[in-house]
């Protein structure tokens, strides 16, 4: 692998971090999709079929199955890239607990997504934490380019120290987009061996504390080893501003448009751990105010703080400032270096214009409209409990009665079945959720023999998060020879579309005892299969208004799209052609006959 020569691409940060799996030549790529990184894979693939590269993708079930996956390649020297998003870290944390313990051949890096603001999660969870505990070295690019040359310098300091390197990306630079510099690469094949070595490998006991000495060790040595300071403005102020990641960019735009270099040290840390220590204090020691500027929780604070404490001459402030919600915004900063400094008030931010809260929705013919529409009609006039799930089953107008993270739809409705006696219980689901750790709280369920009805909505895609096949579009998948297998004591197969069935089918399992698996299937309505295809050719459906009663059935409970209410004195409705999917749901539940049904030969004028 040597480098042929520049060139310039525009590139948003997902893009850039495939530009650096290139760039680095990563052999070896896994990941668990989710925003704000869910774009990472696509663009990865994209390139490797333009540039003819050969890299191996393990679209993994879940975030640790990627990380082992990846250490495995990278025990045998490939170069291995993982990427998942901030709450995949809970996930990965067992086996990244041990990977600086072992150490690796290979460069392993982890890029992950975080979401200051929960613009694109269920919570803005600060994931810094994690590297003090794994003992791992943490990166924060500040730019698109920047991402892409932290991410090739990471698989560097990867081998050289023998550890994986996190590098951090909040979702406003994920999806960011600039002109960036890549290198033009050409690729030698390669020949990968594993070499067995017991005292790195097997960390028990003894083994395990001396390995974990080790990876200290080396560590110590990355932050002596290497500067990862940025500094700007005035050496000799005063007064220090110190940053990470993205802020630094709103720092330093507002200390521009002040006129505050002169004023100001700003140093931006891109090595946020382990930190350099050295370095810093040196530039920290004799500064009469110490400000650190940073989204959420206040990692690289409580790093300065903890390690030049009783060192320095200034005081050192942070979340005592900035708040630990939320991303920390360029109004936010301008506005506290405004008040600091003794500027005028600056003018407000655009307003946002008052408009009515636009919530997301189930696609036309999405299988999840009419699932919930049956389980609606289910459990009407009870008060039978609906477990939520994370993906596209979790989209407003947010049927279920909880929504938290992945698979604690089945987990939490467990615990409620074991205790409730008077309250009905179903858990729902997607087949990505089951696949990804589902399947773990069902076999619980199971060995604690809990009365318990669970849903698997099966769309065939892990949709939510860019619409990767999940396994049950692999025709070999044998769903029901695993549930068999564990043990689950009644598996009802039945589908999305037909509305009626699925309604009398979840009041009968109601009534039953034992764990019982409704396998719901239904595809994507955005990936549809050549049948959908031909019926939207080929079948056209319309409302008879002077047959309708005005129930509104398809209109307020189904809550299709596609149907929509014309504006005229009657408010008579219509299906909208475009929009529609044709998967019938509408004219099985229509109570008056009101939907026709016209077909026309796929060729004909």
């Amino acid at each position: 692998m040597v480098p042929k020569y520049s060139f310039n691409v525009n590139s948003t940060g997902n893009q850039a971090v495939a530009w650096a799996a290139v760039e680095a030549g990563v052999d070896y790529f896994a990941h668990y999709p989710g925003s704000p990184v869910n774009h990472v894979e696509p663009a990865l693939q994209k390139i490797c079929a333009q540039e003819n590269i050969d890299i191996t993708f393990n679209h993994a079930t879940n975030e640790h199955i990627a990380t082992l996956a990846a250490a495995g390649a990278s025990y045998c020297g490939a170069r291995s890239l993982v990427v998942f998003k901030h709450v995949g870290m809970n996930i990965a944390s067992d086996p990244l607990n041990y990977l600086g313990y072992t150490g690796l051949k290979g460069g392993m890096v982890i890029v992950v997504g975080t979401d200051p603001g929960a613009t694109c999660s269920t919570g803005e969870e600060d994931p810094h934490w994690y590297a003090p505990q794994m003992n791992l070295p943490l990166l924060e690019p500040t730019t698109v380019q920047e991402i892409k040359d932290t991410v090739v310098r990471a698989f560097d300091i990867s081998e050289k120290y023998e550890v994986p390197v996190l590098v951090f990306i909040p979702a406003k630079l994920c999806y960011n987009t600039d002109s960036i510099v890549v290198q033009k690469i050409k690729y030698h094949p390669k020949n990968f061996h594993f070499e067995k070595n017991p005292e790195r490998f097997i960390n028990v006991g003894q083994k395990a504390v001396r390995n974990h000495r080790a990876l200290v060790e080396r560590l110590g040595r990355l932050a002596s080893d290497t500067n990862f300071l940025q500094g700007f403005g005035n050496p000799k102020a005063p007064y220090a501003i110190v940053t990470r990641g993205i802020t630094s960019n709103h720092v330093y735009e507002s200390l521009s448009h002040l006129g505050l270099f002169n004023e100001v040290h700003l140093i931006n840390v891109e090595m946020t751990y382990p930190l350099n220590i050295t370095p810093l204090a040196a530039l920290l020691e004799h500064k009469a105010k110490i400000v650190v500027i940073e989204d959420q929780d206040g990692f690289l604070e409580n790093q300065i703080k903890m390690n030049l404490f009783n060192k320095l001459k200034g005081d050192v402030y942070g979340k005592d400032i900035f708040p630990v919600w939320d991303e920390v915004s360029y109004h936010l900063v301008d506005s506290y270096l405004r008040k600091e400094f003794k500027f005028e008030e600056g003018p407000e931010p655009l307003a946002i214009p008052v408009v009515p809260e636009r919530l997301g929705a189930f696609c036309e013919g999405c299988p999840h409209r009419s699932i919930f529409y049956a389980i609606d009609e289910a459990i009407k006039g009870t008060d039978t409990i609906i477990g939520g799930d994370i993906g596209c089953s979790s989209l407003p107008p947010h049927r279920t009665d909880w929504l938290l993270c992945m698979n604690a739809g089945i987990g939490i409705s467990q615990g409620m079945s074991h205790v409730l006696k008077d309250q009905q219980v179903i858990s729902t689901g997607g087949e990505g959720s089951f696949f990804h750790g589902g399947i773990l709280s069902l076999q619980s369920a199971i060995l604690n023999k809990i009365n318990l009805l669970h849903m698997v909505l099966d769309n065939r895609s892990v949709a939510m998060t860019g619409h990767q096949d999940s396994p049950t579009r692999n025709p070999k998948t044998d769903y029901r020879g695993l549930l068999e297998s564990i043990g689950v004591d009644k598996i009802i197969e039945v589908s999305a579309f037909n509305p009626l069935e699925l309604t009398l089918r979840i009041r009968q399992e109601l009534k039953g005892k034992g764990v019982r698996v409704m396998w719901v299937k239904g595809d994507c309505a955005l990936q549809p299969d050549p049948e959908t295809e031909l019926k939207r050719k080929t079948k056209f459906i319309s409302i008879d208004n002077s047959q309708c009663l005005d129930c509104d059935i398809c209109y307020t409970d189904l809550q299709c799209p596609a149907i929509e209410r014309v504006e005229t004195l009657s408010e008579d409705l219509k299906i909208d052609l475009d929009k529609c999917m044709r998967c019938g749901v509408c004219i099985e539940i229509c109570p008056n006959d009101a939907i026709n049904v016209r077909y026309q030969h796929e060729f004909s004028i």
